[in-house]
């Protein structure tokens, strides 16, 4: 089966308690497979009866997995989660294929601003630990193109207010901190730059607060998934 990986970005407790959810979603497995087996009585079979009590079990197990009854694999309960977020959030639609642009960027567009990512490092982010997970190819696919269309609206309205106000003072000076000293030039510009007002600033938040990312529907599955 094809898969899409993803590295997602959550919080300690979270990744601990998924580790927890995935460790007994395991032990349900193993437990399932030895009764399956007991059932089959396979350890009185032999040759072509083994083999082909082997392969009932093995189709029994594959459709457990499928809908869903046992999940031993931090992919399974992921995957599980995420396609039910998805359909709670109206975004299990179809959608069409990204701009082929956008398609090969990596990372966060314009708008993923402090209610999703801290810039700046101005807060210690809770999100320190790094979750690896592959989806199936079908799924991952559709969270990619959910999250893109769904958040498109926003996204073009965030790039069309930072034309209209630029980076302001805070960034400049925090852009020159972070290339070693501040110049004279850099207290120029920041003195010079345009400041919003707060009604923009207002708009600005409301327009941050509309994009959705993979990894903001990641970590609210991981929260589903643990509950």
């Amino acid at each position: 089966m094809s898969v899409i990986p993803f590295v997602v970005a959550v919080e300690p407790s979270d990744l601990k308690a998924l580790n927890e959810v995935v460790k007994a979603g395991l032990k349900a497995e193993q437990d399932w497979l030895t009764q399956a087996r007991e059932d089959e009585g396979l350890r009185f079979l032999r040759g072509k009866a083994q083999s082909e009590a082997r392969s009932r079990v093995r189709a029994k197990f594959a459709a457990m997995r499928a809908k869903g009854k046992l999940a031993g694999t931090r992919d399974l309960v992921v995957a599980r989660a995420v396609r039910a977020e998805l359909k709670k959030q109206a975004m299990d639609g179809p959608y069409e294929s990204l701009p082929s642009e956008d398609a090969r960027m990596p990372g966060r567009r314009v708008g993923t601003g402090p209610s999703h990512y801290d810039r700046f490092g101005d807060e210690k982010t809770k999100l320190t630990s790094r979750m690896a997970v592959r989806l199936p190819a079908d799924l991952g696919e559709q969270l990619v193109r959910a999250t893109y269309w769904t958040s498109a609206p926003a996204v073009k309205a965030l790039w069309e207010w930072q034309a209209r106000w630029g980076d302001g003072p805070m960034v400049i000076f925090r852009e020159a901190e972070r290339s070693g000293a501040v110049t004279l030039l850099d207290v120029w510009c920041a003195a010079m730059a345009s400041r919003p007002d707060a009604d923009s600033i207002l708009e600005k938040a409301k327009l941050q607060a509309q994009i959705v990312t993979t990894g903001d529907i990641f970590r609210v599955a991981v929260k589903r998934a643990t509950r």
